[in-house]
Parts: structure tokens; C-alpha cells; sequence
């Protein structure tokens, strides 16, 4: 098992202790990558461990990295199981709710693409952005809500 190995071990499972340790012998782990394009910054973020993911950065670890896999940054491995869950940014509902209002078909339709769960959301007052779509007076976007996204 490699040094970054062992470092990564150590963000997924909380070992701050383990992390400091590997970090003071070899500060520039902090920057590097597994097969997937992962530092341990996406590790420590995914898992939730705030104090790894504060040396890290301290270290030199970059937040904004993104994988390899799936161009996500540690921010985006930290929310991914609550997306699982149906959860989504303050500002993603926001925009979807302008973008129904506003009549814009594109973004209320890309939005639906990348988030299908989308079609039972609400607004931030409470209503649902099914209501809104059949209230903004546009058809497209009506019928945009309708639609199977398992078609």
C-alpha cells in the first residue's frame, strides 16, 4: 500500500491523526491523485470528516480539484448522497423556479434533464414547480412536467 494509499484510507475513515502523520512526511500527498483522479480531499469531504478536509486544504490540497472520473470537486463529492436522496442546492430550487416563471423553456428543460426528481420540487414558499409550470402560461413547459423521465 502506497503513501497516498494510506492517506486516503485515513480521509475516508476520519484517522486525523494518520493524515497529519502522512502529511508531515510528504506534504505534496496532499495534492495528489488515486486511478480515479481522487485526492483525499474528495474522500474527507464524501465522508463528512471537516477536520481532515481543513488540513488538507491547510496542506495545500486544492478544493476545487475535480476527479477524474466525473470532473466533480470535493464540494460535489459532499452533497452527492443527499442528492441520492432527492436534495438539492438553495439556489438550484431558485433557478428552476425563475426558470419556469421566466418561460424558459431551455433551462427549465436541462434543469429536468439533470434532475428529474425536479418534476415533484418546490418553490421556496411551498408550491410545487409542477403548479408553477402549469400556471406560467406556457405549454412547453407544462408539458415538460408531464413527461416520463424514464422514456
Amino acid at each position: 500500500m502506497t503513501d497516498l494509499d494510506r492517506l486516503i484510507e485515513a480521509a475516508q475513515h476520519g484517522d486525523l491523526e494518520g493524515v497529519k502523520s502522512l502529511l508531515e512526511k510528504d506534504r505534496r500527498l496532499a495534492g495528489e491523485r488515486d486511478e480515479s483522479g481522487a485526492t483525499a480531499l474528495h474522500y474527507a469531504a464524501l465522508n463528512g470528516h471537516r477536520g481532515i478536509v481543513q488540513v488538507l486544504v491547510e496542506r495545500g490540497a486544492n478544493v476545487n480539484s475535480r476527479d477524474g472520473q466525473f470532473g466533480a470537486t470535493p464540494a460535489g463529492w459532499a452533497i452527492e448522497y443527499l442528492r441520492e436522496l432527492g436534495g438539492y442546492l438553495a439556489i438550484e430550487l431558485d433557478d428552476m423556479a425563475f426558470a419556469i416563471r421566466s418561460g424558459d423553456v431551455h433551462w427549465v428543460k436541462r434543469f429536468l434533464t439533470r434532475f428529474p426528481a425536479l418534476r415533484s420540487g418546490l418553490d421556496n414558499s411551498g408550491t410545487p414547480f409542477q403548479q408553477l409550470a402549469r400556471e406560467c402560461g406556457n405549454p412547453e413547459i407544462a408539458k415538460a412536467f408531464e413527461e416520463d423521465p424514464a422514456r
